[in-house]
């Protein structure tokens, strides 16, 4: 009798950083007809994934009440506060219990205008490959989404204090491919200027 194992391509969305520059929540900042976690989430829906794991941080009773995930998984870090690399233990550790998966593709929920196409390359790369971690290569810089297989998850999960993954895999370059997109990185949201700016560029 032949076993087949399957498996599903999770997005994990880390909303961790909810920026004191705004007057409330960053996540909820008004976006044309949405707010800037739901336009992201929605941005992810259009990628080659199976599902969309949403891991949030510091005001996540608000955003719980005020946003909507759609049928997005959400996990909230009960450590809040913890950032980057508390919330990415908790998307792991989920992932880990679904018993599901074996490569996710991670963003930060303030990122916007991350291409399906561009994601999908990441994925063909990292499929043709033979390297655990994948990232874009735009103009200049290294940036995101990134493409992550389970050989580097325990140690994506060690991650403590301020450390995110983008330190964890620039300290390890054997671990990495990249692809190379000709355009500037998508942008992330900071400070207010930044969604101003986002909003006149479109």
């Amino acid at each position: 009798i032949e076993l087949l194992l399957t498996t599903t391509l999770p997005a994990m969305v880390l909303a961790a950083d909810d920026s004191s520059g705004f007057a409330g929540s960053k996540y909820l900042s008004p976006l044309r007809d949405s707010t800037l976690i739901e336009t992201v989430v929605a941005e992810v829906r259009r990628w080659p994934v199976d599902e969309v794991l949403v891991v949030l941080g510091s005001g996540a009773d608000e955003l719980l009440q005020k946003a909507d995930f759609g049928d997005a998984i959400i996990v909230v870090d009960l450590e809040q506060g913890g950032g980057d690399a508390a919330a990415l233990r908790v998307g792991i550790d989920t992932l880990y219990r679904l018993d599901e998966h074996d490569t996710a593709v991670l963003i930060h929920a303030d990122q916007l205008g991350s291409q399906p196409e561009e994601v999908a390359k990441l994925l063909d790369q990292h499929r043709e490959g033979h390297k655990p971690a994948v990232v874009p290569k735009y103009r200049y810089s290294t940036g995101h989404p990134v493409v992550v297989g389970e050989l580097i998850w325990p140690r994506l999960i060690s991650m403590e204090g301020t450390t995110n993954f983008d330190q964890v895999l620039a300290t390890h370059p054997d671990w990495v491919d990249e692809v190379w997109f000709d355009r500037l990185p998508p942008r992330r949201v900071a400070t207010p200027d930044d969604l101003e700016d986002h909003l006149e560029l479109r």
